[in-house]
């Protein structure tokens, strides 16, 4: 009987699901690794919690509405509240709960978060402010007040949900866009500060799949209209007009992410990766293109 998470000989890869190497897991529930993931309401967060518990983990399943997670509760995962917007003290309070329900916390998944759509001068400060609040700033102290735990330990996983709309600056969504790009950017830094005490991070740059975003809580449009952002205005009328026509599945993401080993960046979703590859293709070539002016500037 062993479990283990495994790591590539490349530094920068992990696997964030343990593999199973014994059918009867009966007899392994106090050695199954601990995965706590925010916002499992629906969607991906709910999917993962799913392909978690058949793999063997533990699970801890959180939403700002924990009577959403009944479900989730009854196929055998642990189920808590968690509003990640909280104060720092109230998120200190919430991980010693969450440690304290199997002494240990493993596996940190970073899903919970919303689209602020609108053209960036029609968001209001409030809005700005309140998607960075979700998307980044919740993220942060989340992960904060687990990572006592996983130096102590010298051992952890920080998982990272992003979007492909980090590379694409959308018309529209700009300010959901600039949360998840500096989501990326803290993610990367995770994965050079914590290595020194085993801890790994790494950032999922999600495509689009068949999630509950365009629902009225994960989905928040600005009253506020200027006339001539006719670029934003459409991808708005289009993104409610195809929720639900996504061409990914949140069960195939949910699988992919829990068996493979991942980098500290991975697109998952076709599109997701076709948009990865244009966007470093367009910065080489404009890189080489303006090498004259991006050179020749050091002290002679």
């Amino acid at each position: 009987m062993t479990w283990w998470i495994k790591e590539c000989r490349d530094a920068d890869c992990v696997t964030l699901f343990v593999s199973l190497h014994h059918t009867n897991r009966a007899t392994m529930d106090t050695h199954q690794p601990v995965v706590l993931i925010t916002g499992c309401s629906t969607g991906l967060g709910r999917e993962l919690s799913l392909a978690a518990l058949s793999s063997g983990f533990r699970v801890i399943a959180t939403a700002r509405r924990p009577e959403t997670l009944k479900s989730l509760e009854e196929a055998g995962a642990k189920t808590l509240k968690l509003d990640v917007t909280s104060t720092c003290q109230d998120l200190a309070v919430f991980a010693a709960e969450a440690i304290a329900l199997y002494g240990q916390v493993d596996v940190l998944i970073n899903n919970a978060g919303y689209l602020q759509g609108g053209a960036v001068e029609e968001n209001t400060d409030k809005e700005n402010r309140a998607q960075f609040d979700t998307n980044f700033f919740g993220v942060i102290n989340v992960t904060n007040a687990f990572l006592p735990h996983f130096r102590s330990r010298k051992s952890g996983t920080i998982v990272n949900i992003s979007s492909q709309g980090s590379l694409l600056g959308l018309a529209g969504a700009g300010i959901y866009c600039a949360s998840k790009a500096a989501l990326e950017a803290i993610s990367d830094t995770w994965a050079r500060e914590l290595a020194p005490f085993n801890i790994r991070s790494t950032s999922i740059l999600l495509g689009a799949f068949r999630t509950a975003v365009a629902e009225s809580t994960n989905l928040k449009i600005t009253a506020k209209r200027i006339d001539g952002y006719d670029a934003g205005h459409d991808w708005v009328a289009a993104f409610n007009s195809t929720a639900g026509k996504e061409r990914g599945d949140t069960k195939i993401a949910a699988r992919k992410i829990r068996r493979k080993a991942l980098p500290m960046r991975i697109a998952i979703g076709e599109d997701a990766l076709e948009y990865l590859r244009e966007f470093h293709a367009r910065a080489l070539e404009s890189a080489e293109k303006w090498r004259e002016v991006s050179t020749g500037t050091d002290v002679v």
